[in-house]
């Protein structure tokens, strides 16, 4: 159950679009939009005096009182969608993730610019740190992407338990468009450890009767390059995945598989925790 939807902007073209989706998602949920402006934590020199930073502060207030104006007029007008606009300074993945633990919010729908090679590593991106902080569900949508409905789902997935808190939130989509599912496992190096065979899917056949679910395993191949194919011959609107609690370690030597995709995911982009 999706009931308050979180929104982080910063006014752009790519925030408007992911708002623009989240409306859309609202309207068929039924649940309320709190949008959330955060503001840079401007950085000064200490020796400039009190009343620059009190005139940088005016400045970025009456910007952005524009900015919530002009979005009301433009989008926020036309929908009976019931919105709340918060505004913060801060670190935006921080204050993102703190307005969702504060007020209960049960999904995020943030825009990414995307990136690729070294830009991917240097510049970061807010969705991408957002999805390494939050708890609840994290739906990235991709520059220039527009709302359309959901009519197929692919769920990646390494057959690594727990999967119910990922399937339980994928499922809630698939029932709210009547979307079937495809699920697609990679065989890595890590099937070795647990028998992969006897997965979550395959335990719990019957819960699944009444939806279309494929499931497909692919022998072997780079597991990013491996979902893109199958975003594109399935025809598929969203991709979930599940984001694992990594070990120190993992998280030294290995670039998260979730975060990773926010960078260039072609459709819209769930990050649920596992």
């Amino acid at each position: 159950m999706i009931n308050k939807i979180l929104i982080p902007t910063d006014f752009s073209d790519v925030a408007e679009n992911a708002l623009n989706y989240a409306l859309n998602v609202a309207e068929k949920s039924g649940a309320s939009l709190h949008i959330l402006h955060v503001k840079q934590v401007p950085i000064m020199d200490a020796t400039y005096p009190a009343d620059t930073y009190q005139l940088y502060a005016a400045e970025m207030e009456e910007l952005e009182e524009d900015n919530m104006k002009k979005l009301e007029a433009s989008l926020l007008g036309k929908t009976a969608v019931d919105h709340t606009f918060f505004s913060t300074m801060g670190f935006v993945a921080d204050e993102v993730v703190a307005h969702a633990e504060e007020h209960g919010i049960d999904l995020i729908i943030m825009g990414t610019t995307g990136a690729s090679g070294i830009a991917e590593l240097l510049v970061g991106s807010n969705a991408a740190s957002v999805i390494g902080k939050a708890l609840v569900p994290v739906l990235v949508i991709p520059p220039g992407h527009s709302y359309k409905n959901i009519n197929h789902i692919l769920y990646s997935t390494d057959f690594n338990e727990p999967e119910f808190p990922a399937v339980s939130r994928m499922m809630y989509f698939a029932e709210l468009y009547d979307a079937k599912i495809s699920v697609l496992h990679v065989k890595t190096e890590s099937d070795k450890y647990f028998n992969s065979e006897n997965n979550f899917f395959a335990r719990n056949k019957e819960q699944f009767e009444k939806h279309e679910v494929n499931i497909i395993n692919v022998a072997e191949g780079d597991v990013s390059e491996t979902i893109d194919k199958y975003v594109d011959d399935l025809n598929i609107d969203m991709l979930v995945m599940a984001k694992h609690n990594r070990s120190f370690f993992d998280r030294l030597f290995h670039r998260s598989l979730s975060k990773k995709m926010a960078y260039h995911s072609k459709v819209p982009l769930l990050v649920v925790n596992k």
